[in-house]
């Protein structure tokens, strides 16, 4: 009798695990899970012309260009950025001089990149962007009433409004124009469509 149930038992030990096992394997076939199964890490919508959040295999979140799934920011970075626009945005009240015409040559493929890496591929909302240099603008000039023109810093910032305009419609900007508007210090334009004198022209037509 010892022997029978001991026998029993190890029919058991081995008949169990392997039903167990079939039935684990015919669910993972069913449903598609288990180990040789991948799971996307994406945790926002995709399409559209705004940024989205996915997660990476390390489980950090990343923002992402919806029109380039390669192309990212890491999220721990919009802290800090929205601190600094914040800043600059209240400089620029105080330092902003009127101008009365200012023209910014621009590198059509480099300035729209920089405008989707400012914004974080508009995801975030900041009060103004900052473009700075020789890969996204070609160089800027202003002019006065009697009509003299000089070149003034290749550096320039725009509002949301406008910056998100140029980003979801993907604009191939050549020039970036304005009347009446400001910059800091007269030397750095400052393209501000909620100015109400501010014209501002996007490749000659007027936006505002």
């Amino acid at each position: 009798m010892k022997k029978l149930f001991l026998i029993a038992m190890l029919c058991l030990t081995f008949t169990i695990p392997a039903k167990a096992d079939f039935w684990k394997k015919l669910k993972n076939a069913v449903t598609g899970t288990g180990s040789s199964s991948s799971s996307s890490n994406s945790s926002g919508k995709t399409g559209g012309t705004r940024g989205y959040i996915r997660t990476d295999n390390r489980g950090n979140k990343e923002i992402v260009n919806p029109f380039d799934k390669n192309d990212f920011r890491a999220e721990d970075s919009v802290y800090s950025d929205e601190r600094t626009s914040i800043y600059r945005h209240k400089d620029l009240k105080g330092t902003a001089t009127k101008v009365n015409y200012i023209e910014c040559r621009l590198k059509p493929g480099g300035f729209l990149e920089w405008v989707g890496k400012e914004s974080y591929y508009g995801y975030v909302k900041f009060p103004v962007y900052k473009i700075i240099g020789k890969v996204p603008i070609s160089g800027c000039f202003s002019r006065d009433k009697s009509g003299k023109e000089k070149e003034i810093n290749d550096d320039l910032y725009l509002d949301h409004n406008l910056a998100m305009y140029i980003w979801d419609n993907q604009l191939t900007v050549t020039t970036l124009a304005m009347k009446n508007g400001k910059a800091e210090n007269g030397y750095i334009p400052w393209f501000d469509s909620t100015n109400p004198e501010a014209e501002i022209f996007i490749n000659g037509k007027k936006f505002n």
